[in-house]
């Protein structure tokens, strides 16, 4: 980590090392994104209560709707969790991968740590409409809730995979903004792995 992401040669918008900053700045993402999906119901959209799904998940349906509050706290202790977990994953391995394979995303700006954010939310996006909605809340309900690849969510159609892009959208422009590696010059200027200074 010295070289890509490492105390001397690198400074952080939130906390002093990587480790620290993604986990910081994942839990903010993750509540950003979370409060966001509560209230999606007001601007007519489906509302994204993952709390509450988790809850489900772990304490089962008819547990969960005969105790909402517990079911909704046991629920967003997995849900921050999870957005943690995810948050790491992406500061410490993602983050400096997406780097060295996509050349004009080197540079350690904050435009390119914004950039590397979006599409770590699609990435995340496209794992939980393939695979976390279809194959675990879908039999939660007992199957024909969910449509394949998220085209369906109880009432919505093919809304509830554009909202759950939303979702997944502020949850990667949030940890990109704050998870924010720069150059530990102090310079204006940010130079990427060929030298080429970039304002």
């Amino acid at each position: 980590m010295e070289g890509e992401h490492g105390n001397s040669d690198v400074k952080f918008l939130i906390g002093h090392n990587a480790g620290r900053s993604a986990i910081i700045a994942a839990f903010i993402a993750t509540h950003v994104a979370t409060m966001a999906g509560l209230w999606f119901d007001g601007a007519r959209l489906p509302k994204f209560d993952f709390n509450t799904l988790n809850g489900y998940l772990v304490l089962g349906l008819n547990y969960g709707l005969a105790n909402p509050a517990i079911n909704f706290v046991v629920g967003g202790i997995i849900h921050y969790t999870s957005g943690i977990i995810w948050g790491v994953v992406f500061a410490l391995i993602v983050h400096p991968a997406i780097g060295r394979v996509i050349k004009p995303l080197a540079a350690l700006t904050p435009v390119n740590n914004y950039i590397k954010g979006v599409l770590w939310g699609i990435v995340l996006w496209i794992i939980s409409s393939a695979l976390w909605m279809p194959l675990l809340i879908d039999p939660l309900f007992g199957g024909g809730v969910v449509g394949p690849f998220l085209t369906k969510f109880g009432p919505y159609g093919v809304q509830a995979l554009f909202t759950n892009l939303l979702w997944h959208s502020i949850y990667g422009i949030n940890l990109g903004l704050l998870f924010s590696p720069t150059p530990a010059g102090g310079s204006r200027t940010w130079r990427s792995t060929s030298g080429v200074g970039v304002r």
